[in-house]
This record gives C-alpha cells, sequence and structure tokens, in this order.
C-alpha cells in the first residue's frame, strides 16, 4: 500500500496558505478594469465625434381655417404663448400670407385665382433650445379653428433643418 499524500489539514497552522492575498489581487484587477473601460469608452466617444449638443432654433407656425372667428383665434394664442418663445407670438394677416405667397412665387399660374381673403391666418413663434418639447402640440391642433400646425426646426451652420412630427 502507498501512503496518501498529505493534505493542508495535516500542515502546522503557520505554514497553511492564506486566503487574503488572493482577494485582494481580485479586487485589485477589477478596480483596474473599471478604470480601463471608463477611460477607453470617453476616448472612444471623444474620437467617434461625441460632442456637446447645441442649441437650435425652433418654429412654430399654427394655420387657422379661413372661417376662424376672433374668439378661436385668441385662443390659439393663449395656448402658443405657454410655450416658451423668443419673440412673443406674431400674427401673418391674410394679405401678409398673400404677400409672402407672391413674392416666393415668380410663376404667376401658381397664384392665379388666388386672393388674399382666400389666405389663412396664422400664428408664429420661435422657441430655442438642445430640443423641442411636442406635449402641448396635440392640445393647440384640438383647439376649434386650428387647420394645421407646424413644428420646423431651422438649418443653421452645417446643419440641416427639419420638420418635426409633433
Amino acid at each position: 500500500m502507498s501512503d496518501p499524500q498529505p493534505t493542508d489539514d495535516l500542515l502546522e497552522p503557520e505554514s497553511r496558505p492564506t486566503s487574503g492575498p488572493s482577494w485582494l489581487h481580485l479586487l485589485a484587477a477589477a478596480a483596474g478594469a473599471l478604470v480601463f473601460g471608463t477611460v477607453a469608452s470617453t476616448g472612444v466617444m471623444l474620437f467617434a465625434g461625441y460632442r456637446y449638443t447645441p442649441e437650435r432654433e425652433f418654429s412654430v407656425s399654427v394655420h387657422l381655417y379661413p372661417d376662424a372667428d376672433v374668439r378661436q383665434r385668441a385662443a390659439v394664442e393663449t395656448a402658443m404663448r405657454r410655450l416658451p418663445a423668443e419673440d412673443g407670438v406674431r400674427l401673418e394677416s391674410r394679405q401678409q400670407a398673400y404677400e409672402k405667397l407672391r413674392a416666393r412665387s415668380t410663376d404667376p399660374v401658381q397664384w392665379e385665382g388666388v386672393d388674399a381673403e382666400s389666405m389663412p391666418e396664422s400664428l408664429h413663434l420661435t422657441t430655442v433650445g438642445r430640443d423641442f418639447d411636442c406635449a402641448p402640440i396635440p392640445g393647440i391642433r384640438k383647439l376649434d379653428g386650428v387647420d394645421r400646425v407646424r413644428v420646423v426646426m431651422r438649418p443653421e451652420a452645417g446643419r440641416p433643418g427639419a420638420e418635426w412630427g409633433c
């Protein structure tokens, strides 16, 4: 018969291997991996072009039905005043809309048969921010006299504009 191999239980207490340093090594490796991962991900984001989001200009236009009355227009204007506006709410009259159409179009066939009374009144405002909160827009859209609501992010310095689907 052969002698059994010695076990740690038979060794003297001071000569047994301790588990202390292995936990310390594991903790140090985990901390190092955490720091390395943070530095690496930050470097990748900066290298990939992540930048601070600039403020953009948004234009909100509410076009009214041609038969909208003064009371309906006032209700829409009140609702629009709740939005953060740079220069307040502006009214574009039928005559101003007609003149704008004629200035934009050089082809008289396009505005043939169109007069100032057939153009809708509209309310406009401009707001500035990193993002536009569409939450109040459905409430404005449901008001009496409202035909169409448009929110447009204006183009600027190499950044394209877009119409928002609020």
